[in-house]
Formats: structure tokens, sequence, C-alpha cells
């Protein structure tokens, strides 16, 4: 982990149901309190689900999530779950993976910081990390975020952020479209919008059994899971993803 200027490696487990935060170098208490925070977020602990498990009858479908499913696995900061989902735009998983591998080696082992983004010149995204025409977005949004004219950090939804306008001003930032905007909302907590892509919508037609479905019908099929439309989506998608015994 990346506290302030000092990288950081942590373990962490999970014994009795706890998470259990292990490191060898001497922090002292703020960087104790700032590496609590960042797990708290990593593992959406702040996240407030209760509301979604009460609405789950029995003979739901989605019953099964009442055990504890549905927290979303961030990252430290918004600004790399941005980057991250920018990365994910119109390519491979293998070309994501690729260009984030790029930008972790550029920030000496983990993530660089909004300040070592944009002090980068854009040629080293392009012809380094391979980004394309993103690396223009990217570079836009890290000296938004340095300069603090854009504060990426207060859209999470456990901060008092409203949907709304998360939303306008997710899309705002050059490269988010409907699919990255609807992917880092539900990252930060908001899980009303459906992450539609390549992957999703064949995926539910499969289960579905189906050739085709508009986005608007599917939109419409999870509508009665109101503001966790999206979280109810990704949990029909993914329930394979789990071993039975956890369900």
């Amino acid at each position: 982990m990346r506290l302030r200027e000092r990288i950081v490696p942590i373990v962490v487990t999970a014994p009795d149901d706890k998470l259990l935060i292990r490191w060898k170098q001497k922090l002292d208490a703020n960087e104790c309190a700032l590496l609590a925070g960042i797990v708290r977020r990593v593992f959406a602990l702040d996240g407030n689900l209760r509301p979604f498990y009460d609405a789950i009858a029995e003979d739901d479908p989605l019953a099964w999530a009442r055990s504890g499913a549905g927290r979303m696995l961030a990252s430290p900061s918004v600004l790399e779950d941005l980057v991250k989902t920018l990365c994910s735009t119109n390519c491979a998983f293998s070309a994501t993976r690729r260009m984030i591998a790029a930008l972790v080696e550029l920030g000496g082992g983990t993530f660089p910081s909004a300040a070592m983004l944009a002090a980068t010149p854009e040629r080293v995204f392009v012809d380094v990390v391979r980004m394309g025409y993103r690396a223009r977005a990217l570079r836009e949004l890290a000296e938004r975020t340095a300069d603090a004219s854009l504060d990426v950090e207060a859209l999470r939804a456990a901060d008092g952020a409203e949907e709304e306008a998360v939303a306008q001003t997710l899309g705002s930032i050059r490269g988010f479209g409907p699919y990255a905007v609807a992917h880092a909302m539900q990252l930060l907590g908001f899980h009303r919008p459906l992450i539609l892509d390549s992957w999703t919508r064949p995926s539910y037609l499969r289960l579905l059994g189906k050739q085709r479905r508009s986005d608007a019908t599917i939109r419409r099929d999870f509508a009665r899971y109101g503001r966790f439309a999206g979280l109810a989506f990704w949990l029909t998608l993914t329930r394979d993803w789990l071993p039975s015994e956890a369900m």
C-alpha cells in the first residue's frame, strides 16, 4: 500500500471472520489510521447492504446472497479505480492487465499517485504503457486530481455523496461513457446502474437461454431491485464464482 510517500507491504488475512492486517515497517499512529481506512475501502466495509438483504425474500432468486455476498473489492483510492476502469474500456482483459502492470511499474511497485501520473509525459502512457487513446484521458484525470479541481475521493457513497451528482461528475471525465460510469459507481457504493458490456450481455443471455435482449429490457428485468438493480444483475452473473458451500 502507498502511505503518502512510503510503500508499505502488508498481509491481510481473515481469521474467525475478521480482517487481520500485518506489516513489518514501523508506522506512526497517523499511518496506522490511514492504513485502516484504506483496508476498509478495499473491502467495502463502510457500505450498508442491509436494505438489499432485507429486500431479498426467501423465494427470491438472489436469496443466497443474504449470507453476505455483494461487496465489491475496490482499490485503495478512487483514482486507482477510475484509472483501472479507463484501462478496461474497448479492449480485452489481457490488455487491461498489461496497462495496469505497466502503471504499477511506473509507481515503483504500487499504483502511482495523482502527482506522479500528472508529472509523467503523455508519451510515456502511449509508448511505454501502451494506452492508446486512453493516454490523454488518464493525463487529464491525473492533472485534475492533482490540482484538486476534481476531488475524486469525495465521490464515495459512504462519505455522503449523492448518486445523481456522482454520475454527472463521472460522465464529465474524458473517456467515461455509460459502461465506465456504471462500473465506477459500483466501486463507489452506488449499486443502481447495470454494467452492460461485451461480457455481461452475452453472459446474461446464456443464463436466460436467449439469443437477444435489449439493454432496456435487461434493465427492466432488474428494476424491482431499485437502487440495488446493478448489484442484483452482477450477483446473478457471478453466482457460479462462489463455491456451493458458501451459499
